[in-house]
């Protein structure tokens, strides 16, 4: 494995190994190993690389690299989580996810799937040896087997692809759409018959839709809190998110604290609530 991926990156054999094994410690020190190559996270300020927050090293250190998992990840706004999962599917995509197809879901608009599609196709910039086709708005191939493709979440391309290795469904909670169910269910059956890693991320949007209820219903999901706290000290000083938790233009509790408060029968019609608590989350 080593010979191909030293092919494949072009690059010494001193600079990067990547791990084909199940241990933790090695796929951790590969996993830094590739962000190095491809540049480490910047400050969403002051534009300087920086180092991995703790809170990311234990969201990595969840991931199996050889059995499926779901993850469901409810998080502060503007913490790193979705610069870290597109980092996460870029370093797998040389190792769990390789010779496989990777789905990125975002919202009803193809904007904002492309935005993220965008900022990954950037990560492979410093390895422009590994991909074989990035021409493509909303795709990228790469030159062993690897495809990753973004969609909004109103697409008819989400049922029925195969070879799916993993899914990214991006701001769960905040798909425009007054029953979000259809989301839900055009994702799972790939999920199952694929054996894919599914990474649900967002920021609450109230009690309602297909995040919350997977977050208070028992199923296998692994279920991961990160508020803006795991950011004071890296993204944040303390002075600077004390004022911004004190914001009333905006719902600090939903966007910072990780909390669902909108009152639920606001946000959701009733038959659509009937229809969400015959759901089986399992």
């Amino acid at each position: 494995m080593f010979n191909q991926l030293k092919k494949e990156l072009a690059i010494s054999t001193n600079h990067f190994v990547l791990a084909d094994n199940g241990d933790t410690e090695k796929l951790f020190h590969d996993f830094i190993e590739f962000n190095n190559l491809i540049g480490m996270p910047r400050h969403p300020y002051t534009g300087k690389p920086t180092t991995f927050m703790p809170y990311q090293f234990e969201f990595f250190n969840l991931i199996d690299s050889q059995k499926q998992q779901k993850f469901h990840i409810n998080k502060s706004r503007q913490i790193g989580v979705t610069e870290l999962i597109l980092r996460v599917l870029a370093y797998h995509c040389f190792n769990k996810y390789k010779g496989g197809k990777i789905l990125i879901i975002t919202g009803t608009r193809e904007k904002t799937a492309s935005k993220l599609m965008t900022r990954l196709k950037q990560l492979f910039r410093n390895i422009p040896e590994t991909v074989d086709d990035h021409k493509h708005v909303l795709k990228i191939r790469l030159r062993n087997g690897t495809e990753i493709e973004a969609l909004p979440s109103n697409s008819d391309a989400i049922r029925g692809d195969t070879k799916i290795r993993a899914i990214f469904v991006d701001e769960d909670a905040h798909f425009d759409l007054i029953d979000d169910s259809t989301v839900l269910d055009a994702i799972q059956p790939l999920v199952f018959t694929n054996k894919a890693d599914l990474f649900l991320a967002s920021t609450p949007n109230g009690p309602r839709g297909f995040f919350y209820y997977l977050l208070v219903n028992g199923n296998d999901y692994i279920k991961c809190k990160y508020d803006y706290t795991c950011a004071i000290g890296h993204i944040y000083s303390n002075e600077e998110i004390e004022a911004e938790i004190k914001r009333i233009d905006i719902n600090v509790s939903q966007e910072y604290c990780c909390e669902f408060t909108a009152p639920r029968g606001a946000i959701l019609p009733p038959p659509v609530l009937v229809k969400m608590e015959t759901w089986d989350f399992t």
